[in-house]
């Protein structure tokens, strides 16, 4: 679905991506772990084209479509839940409006919020924000999906049940990748695991293999978690 070949990105001295080079394959879910500052989200960034690598290749699969769910949510206050997630389908997309109002209706009675369809951003909660984010993520039909820190800006109160709605696309065959600080949902959805540090992947392979490795860097950054 998606290679990224020998991605290197700097911002000025800088150098945030050393020769990084992932695959993800269909109805693969990914999840990136590591320290703030190892470059996670930067090549997400470059993977959706926010940046610009330096150098590297980025090969989506033929025709492969993808979708982003920021951490910050970015719904545009001036719109209804249901108009931020019809938008990208009838502008970009140019599908007829009564076919997106439908499909949109549809994902957000999947993240549980279908009677929340006309109100506003600012009248949600943080959790059910992110939800109407994931919501018009879907309605962009993605062959991949992407996650930046979805729980960063949550209470913690409310990234229990973004987690669980993240969980429950898993069903749908969209490969995810997902960047994450909660580890023990890294290690319960996920196909593969890669740690990142200083701008390198250090570690990679199945959950038990990260999870149980015998790399000291990765051992030190997992031990500073109680709940894994």
């Amino acid at each position: 679905m998606l290679e990224m070949n020998n991605i290197e990105k700097s911002f000025g001295e800088l150098e945030v991506l050393k020769d990084i080079s992932i695959r993800v394959d269909k109805g693969e879910i990914v999840s990136i772990i590591g320290p703030s500052g190892s470059g996670k989200s930067t090549l997400l960034r470059c993977a959706t084209g926010l940046e610009t690598a330096d150098s590297g290749e980025i090969i989506y699969e033929d025709g492969a479509s993808f979708g982003l769910v920021f951490q910050n949510f970015n719904l545009f206050p001036h719109y209804s839940v249901l108009q931020n997630v019809m938008d990208a389908p009838v502008k970009v997309m140019k599908k007829d409006k009564a076919v997106a109002k439908e499909e949109a209706l549809k994902w957000l009675d999947k993240m549980g919020l279908k009677d929340r369809a006309d109100a506003y951003p600012y009248q949600l909660s943080g959790g059910q924000q992110q939800r109407v984010a994931i919501a018009r993520a879907l309605a962009k039909d993605p062959d991949i999906l992407f996650f930046d820190e979805p729980t960063s800006a949550l209470d913690p109160e409310l990234t229990g049940e973004v987690l669980k709605v993240i969980k429950s696309l898993a069903d749908l065959h969209i490969a995810m990748v997902i960047v994450t600080h909660e580890m023990a949902f890294a290690k319960d959805i996920s196909d593969r695991v890669i740690f990142m540090d200083k701008g390198v992947i250090v570690d990679q392979g199945t959950p038990e293999e990260v999870f149980g490795s015998d790399n000291q860097r990765t051992k030190d950054f997992l031990g500073r978690y109680n709940n894994i």
